[in-house]
């Protein structure tokens, strides 16, 4: 996997909006409790991946596995 964190986001929330209007920008931060400009520049690269905990709900709001976007973020599950 070369695809940065930010990236892989975008690219995960665009394939949702295809077929669910829920996945705009604005939509996905509210689902995840953070500001839209915040996930916009996460997606941009501008902004570094959040931390573990908004990662996971992301990862849940994107229909998505947490481990994944964690070891896309270069983090480590409080889990493990």
């Amino acid at each position: 996997m070369n695809e940065t964190f930010g990236a892989y986001i975008r690219k995960r929330r665009e394939e949702l909006l295809k077929s669910n209007p829920s996945y705009t920008v604005r939509k996905l931060a509210a689902m995840i409790n953070v500001q839209p400009s915040y996930v916009s520049k996460v997606e941009r690269g501008e902004a570094p991946p959040p931390s573990e905990a908004t990662i996971v709900r992301l990862a849940k709001a994107l229909q998505e596995d947490p481990d994944v976007l964690l070891a896309l973020a270069n983090k480590v599950s409080a889990e493990l």
